[in-house]
């Protein structure tokens, strides 16, 4: 029986982190549908806690206790106002199955993940953990890198936003942030807090930030540099407040002067090699009354507004200023929302103008997104959930637990603040922040091998 439960054990290790490199990989491009790990790893993960004694002893469930509850009460809200809401109770329940309830499930199974493993492999300790899958996640990076040279060869020139391994340049950015958040917040700690939590050295951090520094010039997208940039600046002002009474002025005063160049940098390619931010305000005035007519929203036959330079707007600049305008105007005319559907903005905009013309499939902001599916009660439960993360993470950031209470911290204040201007509560975005949400959370309530040996 023990050699049964080691050999589960590995495979889910095994499973994980092979799950953390193809995730935002299209199926399409695999050999195998990605649910293939996802449902064996969530399954087998239970079962091997809930069947263990030490694993569930190990796992302080006081502390995530608000969490717990606040994540299942919104999952069966969002299904019970499905059911008065929904124009079609079949796709609802299918949307709500792949777009929620697996994220949540992935969420437990993150939380339980540490204490099984360890319950059979105790020198794979959290630490180790945590750097081998930021490693897996990072794999995706690596490998657009060598892509990019490997045409850059055959062509001779750079191919500027182009992704072959992801779908497209919102993934590529959103992977390059994640994993870029932590990585910051790591070599950060290590110069104004003296603390190290990722099993590898300096120089090889050091790396993987240039690297993925590099892949963000590539992919060439604006909101993610914005978001790279707030990462550098949020992750150092949450550190040096936390060291300020042992820090030195010259050194935080070097690290933040480094900070500000890099980001400069940052700006200045992005403004250099992306003429979009050239007509911002110009397009976005055209933009936020565009038309349904506009092909913001018919993409097939629509008419281009023209700017106040009296050129055409820009797409992206114009059209996200209307889809914004339009789509929290939609969440307060249909406060209750109109159940989990994909492309429900589409849908709304259709059935209330009575234009099947419209094509534009969903509005590029995910809480937008969210809302008009669930409603403002659906918002306010998203935002009490990720709340209790946050003080979750505060909590053992104060007390102790520095580096894991940090990496939850981040991690939640910039999924939320990319869903404010990208569509990621949905797919495999919603669904590796849930699961390392959870697996930060775990770490966070484990408790130590004293605690666990005394009786309850």
């Amino acid at each position: 029986m023990t050699n049964t439960r080691n050999i589960l054990t590995g495979a889910i290790i095994l499973s994980v982190l092979a799950l953390c490199f193809i995730w935002p990989i299209p199926n399409d491009q695999l050999p195998f549908h990605r649910n293939g790990l996802i449902y064996p790893i969530i399954v087998v993960s239970f079962g091997l806690f809930f069947s263990s004694v030490t694993a569930k002893q190990s796992l302080n469930l006081s502390k995530v206790k608000f969490v717990l509850i606040a994540l299942w009460i919104l999952t069966f809200f969002i299904l019970i106002n499905g059911f008065f809401v929904a124009p079609d109770i079949k796709e609802m329940v299918s949307t709500w199955d792949g777009q929620w309830l697996r994220p949540v499930l992935l969420f437990c199974a993150g939380l339980v993940l540490l204490p099984v493993i360890q319950t059979h492999f105790s020198s794979l300790t959290a630490a180790r953990l945590f750097t081998l899958v930021i490693l897996f996640f990072w794999g995706v990076v690596l490998i657009h890198l060598l892509d990019t040279a490997y045409l850059y060869w055959r062509d001779g020139i750079i191919h500027w936003g182009e992704t072959r391994i992801v779908f497209n340049r919102t993934r590529m950015s959103f992977q390059v942030n994640m994993i870029t958040g932590f990585i910051l917040a790591e070599l950060l700690a290590r110069g104004l807090l003296h603390q190290r939590f990722l099993r590898l050295s300096t120089p090889v951090l050091s790396l993987m930030l240039l690297c993925n520094l590099v892949c963000t010039g590539l992919v060439d997208t604006r909101w993610g540099t914005i978001g790279l940039v707030g990462s550098l600046f949020s992750t150092f002002i949450l550190l040096s407040l936390h060291s300020m009474r042992r820090s030195r002025v010259v050194l935080t005063g070097g690290i933040l002067l480094a900070i500000v160049l890099a980001s400069v940098a940052l700006g200045y390619a992005s403004w250099k090699t992306d003429p979009r931010w050239q007509n911002l305000e110009s397009d976005a005035v055209a933009g936020w009354n565009a038309p349904f007519s506009s092909f913001c929203y018919n993409r097939t036959n629509g008419t281009r507004p023209l700017n106040d330079l009296g050129v055409p707007m820009n797409h992206s600049n114009g059209c996200r200023a209307s889809f914004f305008h339009q789509g929290w105007k939609l969440v307060g005319e249909h406060p209750a929302g109109m159940g989990p559907r994909k492309e429900a903005f589409r849908y709304v905009l259709r059935r209330d103008t009575q234009d099947k013309r419209i094509n534009i499939p969903h509005s590029h902001y995910g809480l937008i997104e969210f809302g008009i599916q669930n409603g403002i009660a659906g918002i306010a439960g998203w935002l009490i959930l990720l709340a209790g993360c946050w003080y979750i993470g505060w909590k053992e950031f104060r007390h102790g637990n520095t580096m894991v209470g940090m990496f939850l911290l981040l991690f939640t204040i910039g999924f939320f603040s990319r869903t404010m201007v990208d569509h990621n509560l949905k797919d495999h975005y919603l669904e590796q922040y849930m699961f390392l949400t959870g697996l930060l959370i775990g770490m966070c309530a484990l408790r130590t091998p004293q605690a666990t040996d005394k009786p309850a």
